[in-house]
């Protein structure tokens, strides 16, 4: 695999959610001492190789299902305590898939035989915190998701690709497929609600 196309599928694989900030950290210091290599054999993924399909789709199983739980877990906490009715309707949404998410992605790694380990990152707690603090605005909680992920077809390329790459675990394949199109969705949402709200916060500015 060209290293240019690795990295990069490693960096989409960290903006996407997919890897941690730590797990990002230490695959770039081993891209950095050359334990990433262009030879055969294994299945390459998210800029990662590993033994074998099954390998990997379980990796991905145990990265997303906690991480789409404590998704589900955050939105609600804004729920608790969000005031602008356009945002409310979204999050409601969003928060039940991130919710089933979490759900599906553990029942079928249980079925293969793993383990979804409900610990929460630091990271996400720190997330939880910052949603449900009724000080910070709608609006300010809106732009921060917006701003994080100005790109929502970039930053969802690597659920799609690794999707595609699946040929042995079709169960999984459609199972990814359909949480990349959701992720899209949720980004697509904030994204264009976020710039309607500035717009919006513009035009009263100017006619004030």
């Amino acid at each position: 695999m060209n290293k240019d196309f690795e990295f990069r599928q490693l960096l989409r694989a960290y903006r996407s959610g997919v890897i941690s900030e730590a797990t990002f950290e230490s695959e770039m210091k081993s891209f950095e001492n050359g334990a990433h290599s262009n030879g055969s054999g294994g299945f390459e993924a998210f800029g990662r190789r590993y033994a074998s399909e099954r390998e990997a789709v379980v990796k991905f199983l145990e990265a997303v299902s906690p991480a789409e739980t404590a998704g589900g877990v955050a939105v609600r906490a804004w729920l608790e305590v969000c005031q602008t009715d356009c945002i409310r309707g979204g999050l409601m949404m969003v928060a039940e898939r991130e919710s089933y998410h979490g759900r599906a992605f553990a029942a079928r790694l249980k079925e293969l035989g793993g383990n979804a380990t409900q610990q929460m990152s630091e990271e996400s707690r720190k997330n939880i915190e910052y949603l449900r603090n009724p000080n910070i605005s709608d609006y300010d909680k809106l732009h921060r998701g917006a701003k994080r992920f100005p790109n929502p077809a970039e930053t969802i390329r690597p659920l799609f690709e690794f999707a595609e790459l699946l040929k042995e675990d079709l169960q999984t394949k459609e199972m990814v497929k359909l949480f990349a199109q959701d992720e899209l969705s949720t980004l697509k949402w904030q994204n264009a609600l976020c710039a309607a709200l500035t717009d919006a916060q513009g035009t009263q500015r100017r006619a004030a």
